[in-house]
């Protein structure tokens, strides 16, 4: 895979322009199958089922990794999809704890009560990149993806269904900085926000959301990536359903659209994101003439 060499140090004198080279090696793997089984029970009742499955994973075989200090800081070996950041260990709960836990100051702004806390994973005492490890090999694009159907004619009666669904799939939710100004504007504060984060009469180490920023340099200690905003967005949706009868000379029929999703994610329908047009459940009923 062509790629910028990394390994490159600065003292050869390319700075931006480090060159390119057929270095790169990506391991990738996967099966897709597909199956439909049917079956005549007797003259008035048939049955469909159908189903498929699709699941990949790779891997980078070698990558120009630059001489990082550290071996968690390398890619090599490692999913493509893989998510880096800190590892959160709950919130800040007075000054006294501040001051005694390694210095985060170097994210961008001075932590306060209620903020994010880091590990320090190589014990220098500051909160930096070198501390940033993998903290999910699962990516935005699902590993595992699926889907199941299932048609039932019974005399003049005809009932589908079909489910689909992904697992295998993590994000980090981090960025929805209620209240103030950003790129994209002011934003209001979610449910989910409002429900549980921490404030003082909330003083919880465990709050869904830290303390709630007044600018976005304010809130800087609480974007980076981080174990605190990592969520599991596999779900099974029940996609469709169609119900039917056949007159002689035309079909009636009730039929509906993304009826239900079951995930362990709450805040949003998993199969988008928060800021996109929501999935919309639909229902009709239909009149099919046979002439």
């Amino acid at each position: 895979i062509l790629m910028r060499r990394g390994s490159f140090p600065t003292m050869l004198g390319y700075w931006g322009a480090v060159p390119f080279s057929n270095v790169g090696k990506v391991d990738s793997k996967g099966f897709e199958l597909s199956a439909v089984w049917n079956t005549k029970l007797n003259k008035d009742l048939h049955l469909e089922m159908r189903g498929n499955l699709t699941y990949n994973q790779n891997k980078y075989v070698y990558i120009d990794d630059p001489d990082y200090p550290y071996v968690w800081q390398t890619w090599t070996g490692k999913p493509l999809s893989q998510t880096t950041g800190y590892i959160a260990e709950g919130l800040f709960n007075s000054d006294e704890e501040i001051l005694l836990h390694a210095d985060q100051t170097g994210l961008g702004s001075t932590p306060k009560i209620g903020d994010i806390k880091y590990r320090d994973i190589n014990g220098d005492g500051k909160i930096t990149s070198e501390d940033q490890v993998m903290i999910s090999k699962y990516g935005n694009v699902p590993r595992l993806q699926y889907g199941l159907g299932l048609s039932v004619d019974w005399k003049n009666f005809d009932l589908g269904v079909f489910f689909n669904g992904s697992s295998k799939v993590t994000k980090c939710i981090q960025g929805m900085a209620p209240f103030h100004g950003n790129e994209s504007g002011n934003r209001t504060v979610m449910q989910w926000v409002a429900d549980n984060y921490w404030s003082e009469a909330n003083p919880n180490p465990n709050a869904t959301y830290p303390r709630l920023g007044l600018t976005d340099a304010d809130d800087a200690n609480n974007t980076p990536n981080s174990t605190f905003w990592m969520r599991d967005f596999s779900f099974l949706r029940w996609k469709s359903l169609e119900i039917g009868y056949t007159f002689k000379f035309c079909r009636v029929y009730f039929s509906g659209d993304n009826l239900a999703v079951w995930s362990p994610f709450k805040y949003w329908d998993p199969e988008i994101w928060w800021n996109t047009y929501p999935l919309q459940r639909t229902f009709n009923i239909g009149l099919q003439v046979k002439l």
